[in-house]
């Protein structure tokens, strides 16, 4: 039976925080807010999260799943960040925007993009920031819906999409954002824009001009 709790984002319960970072680190997965989507999340470092996540969201492994991380230091754990992305992250984050980079690290099947990539964001949310200290590692981050559903905006939406195939659910009332994360890859060069979102395109585009030539 899937366990709900519901915490304040303004004044979370550390009780409640570390219960769900326990739940993480138990191997089970769990429904998370974040400021742009709840997320469905887990051990990335987990074969049988990670295998469980893509079932029940019905996702190829060939994609990947983003993380979420702390802070920058975190980020420098998991990817290779060249000079402009290491200036761009520092003016979008915490925030809803999400890079791809090369990985640094190994992970299971279903986490790692295309040529050894992998997405990352430091979310903007309090109590998700808050979960991934308690748990003291990155977390999966990816949108708590089946796939090519809509992203969830409360923990209402994503119990309705998932149900009871998750463990548990945080309630943390509806997100900030009403559409998901923006993309940019800087595994490529020029990096490339894979998906326009809370941050917009033209900003985006405006922000990586005036650090051209900064790879």
């Amino acid at each position: 039976m899937t366990r709900r709790q519901t915490i304040d984002p303004k004044n979370p319960n550390l009780h409640i925080i570390q219960e769900v970072a326990s739940c993480i680190k138990e191997g089970l997965i769990v429904v998370l807010p974040t400021d742009t989507a709840y997320g469905l999340t887990g051990n990335p470092s987990d074969a049988k999260v990670v295998h469980r996540i893509l079932t029940v969201k019905q996702r190829t492994k060939k994609l990947g799943m983003p993380l979420l991380a702390a802070n920058l230091a975190q980020v420098h754990n998991l990817v290779t960040l060249s000079t402009m992305a290491e200036a761009f992250t520092a003016q979008c984050w915490p925030g809803a925007v999400t890079i791809i980079a090369p990985a640094k690290q190994v992970f299971p099947p279903g986490i790692l993009g295309p040529q050894n990539s992998l997405a990352v964001r430091v979310p903007n949310h309090p109590v998700t920031l808050d979960v991934i200290r308690a748990t003291g590692y990155p977390i999966i981050g990816t949108s708590a819906n089946i796939s090519n559903l809509s992203s969830p905006r409360t923990a209402d939406a994503a119990e309705i999409q998932l149900g009871d195939m998750v463990d548990y659910i945080l309630d943390a009332g509806p997100t900030h954002h009403s559409v998901d994360s923006t993309i940019v890859n800087f595994s490529v060069d020029p990096p490339e824009i894979i998906r326009e979102g809370a941050v917009s395109r033209k900003t985006v585009e405006f922000w990586l001009k005036t650090r051209k030539g900064e790879q």
